[in-house]
């Protein structure tokens, strides 16, 4: 059935969309129910628009109270300023999540088979490493290693933000299907690295989602870890879940012996067994894990995968900071300055949770001493002060020295060729950036047009003119751009129109003197000519005002100007 309404529901904390299914434009993908229910494949410019998260920021806040406005600097952890690398990323998930159901068909009779199989292997307590029902499996998983905060999990949030996690299946092309379908399910890995951590976290964590029983059922420690890889596995087709994303992989390295090689085959049994796409997310630590079988299997997937190293600085960094630079709490704005930039890089090395951290404690700090206004040695002083911890790690990487850096094992480096390899199909940046850029510029214009429009119904109020008033706050914007404050604004407005206004004044006076002028000489002459018992004409004549018709000429004196006037 083709849904209009998305219906939308909470289910034990959790919404639960109803399904609506959308054609496909991809041919592979069509009379697939778990693809249809997706939301749209995204193009590069959505990704950005959707992705990018600028928190609200009130210039009025700058007045509050300091205990208020410590709460305002919270907000700058809700900022994402999205680059080519989480375009990849969201390019890379929105393709594992496809493909992997794309052989996962529950409208098909080999998947339905399948779910049969691995049920009676439950019943009978075994784990089937094969299927009878033979069918060609497309899961691509892949690995997401990078710097402890250089952003890995808030990016994968905000990529998986864009797909509801449970949706509801009732009717599919007139025909009842009732499923429950899962797109995509987060675990850390458990500390200890072993198999039946995972089992018991992927049970727990179906249990959140769905109010199941599962972990009762399936998670007792009698269980073999067979029989539980086996119900997992199960569970996994019968939810149709679209993507299992394992993070903290690193912690593979603490399991005892053996407990790697097991984890990772199983990895390699979800992708390629199962069907089920895995991303493992991980620091630099964790490259010693990635064997070389599990390695060859992803490679085989052909997605690749993901090292994300240190932000450069370079045109990213700058937009970066240039975003995050308007959020400002302290009661004197800081214009940002290359120095500025250049010293928070230099005292983060480019790790943006550091960057943030750094410019949200400087305002802290300026705020509670008094200074409100942030500067170089504020910020200075917080990475003296509050970045301790991870002054070693930021050292190393500052003196680029391999052996200092290999001391750490969070920033262990990746070999470069492998990366670069990886990178073949390269987005191109600078085109990305001018699209962020551009939506920026959006955003200010629409900010721009809210003041204008607020300051217009302010002066209207006051009895201005609408056109002279629009005509005055262009002006004002002209001369102290976008930025000017909305108290500014009406100040220099209201300025401008007085002045008008005056000048008016004065040119009305003017001319009422003049007409007044020629209006009291002209009176003055007839008085006398009253006075003398003359007619006002022969006294006009006598006093050469006018002339005699039959003149044939016009003398001109000191009255001919006052007379033409007088006169029109």
């Amino acid at each position: 059935m083709q849904k209009t309404v998305n219906e939308t529901q909470i289910l034990h904390g959790k919404t639960v969309v109803d399904a609506i299914y959308s054609p496909q434009i991809v041919q592979d993908y069509e009379n697939n129910p778990l693809i249809e229910a997706l939301p749209p494949i995204l193009t590069e410019e959505e990704v950005i628009e959707q992705i990018s998260v600028f928190p609200p920021f009130n210039e009025k806040e700058r007045s509050l109270n300091a205990n208020y406005r410590f709460h305002c600097v919270q907000r700058l952890f809700q900022y994402f300023q999205p680059f080519e690398k989480h375009l990849d990323l969201e390019q890379r998930i929105s393709r594992a999540i496809r493909q992997g159901y794309l052989h996962r068909n529950p409208m098909q009779k080999e998947e339905v088979m399948r779910i049969h199989e691995s049920y009676q292997a439950i019943k009978e307590g075994k784990f089937l490493k094969s299927y009878q029902t033979e069918t060609k499996r497309t899961a691509a998983g892949f690995t997401l290693i990078g710097l402890s905060g250089i952003g890995k999990s808030t990016a994968i949030e905000r990529v998986l933000s864009f797909y509801p996690q449970i949706i509801k299946h009732h009717e599919y092309q007139g025909k009842p299907f009732i499923f429950t379908q899962i797109s995509w399910m987060k675990l850390d890995c458990p500390f200890d690295g072993s198999l039946k951590g995972l089992c018991i976290s992927f049970f727990a964590e179906l249990d959140r989602l769905l109010g199941s029983n599962y972990l009762n059922k399936f998670g007792s420690q009698k269980n073999t870890t067979d029989l539980m890889l086996q119900r997992m596995a199960h569970l996994a087709s019968l939810h149709g879940i679209g993507l299992l994303i394992i993070d903290e992989i690193q912690h593979l390295s603490l399991s005892k012996s053996g407990g790697s090689d097991k984890m990772l085959n199983f990895f390699v049994t979800l992708v390629n067994t199962i069907g089920i796409p895995v991303l493992l997310v991980g620091t630099n630590k964790a490259v010693s894990v990635l064997q070389s079988e599990f390695r060859q299997a992803r490679r085989g997937s052909g997605q690749g995968d993901m090292v994300w190293s240190q932000m450069p600085k370079d045109e990213s960094w700058e937009l970066f900071v240039e975003g995050m630079w308007e959020y400002q709490w302290t009661t004197n704005y800081t214009p940002l300055t290359s120095e500025f930039s250049d010293l928070i890089y230099e005292e983060s090395q480019g790790i943006l949770d550091i960057a943030v951290k750094l410019f949200m404690l400087s305002q802290v700090r300026a705020i509670a001493t008094g200074e409100e206004k942030l500067s170089k040695q504020i910020i200075k002083q917080v990475a003296n002060d509050s970045l301790r911890l991870v002054r070693p790690m930021l050292k190393a990487l500052r003196s680029g020295i391999p052996s200092e850096i290999a001391k750490y094992e969070d920033i262990r480096p990746i070999d470069i060729d492998e990366e670069i390899e990886k990178y073949k199909a390269s987005i191109d940046l600078q085109e990305k950036i001018r699209i962020q850029k551009k939506i920026q510029e959006q955003k200010r214009q629409k900010r721009e047009q809210s003041l204008l429009e607020e300051v217009t119904l302010q002066l209207l109020a006051m009895d201005f003119e609408p056109k002279e008033a629009q005509t005055a706050l262009k002006k004002v914007f002209k001369k102290f751009g976008e930025d000017i404050e909305k108290p500014m604004v009406i100040k220099e407005a209201i300025k401008l129109l007085i002045e008008k206004d005056e000048k008016k004044d004065n040119a009305q006076i003017k001319t009422k003197k003049a007409k007044s002028k020629s209006e009291n000489y002209l009176g003055h002459l007839m008085e006398e000519a009253r006075n003398k018992k003359k007619s006002v004409h022969e006294w006009f004549l006598d006093k050469n005002i006018v002339k005699q018709p039959l003149d044939d000429f016009w003398e001109e004196d000191d009255h001919a100007t006052l007379v033409s006037n007088a006169v029109s």
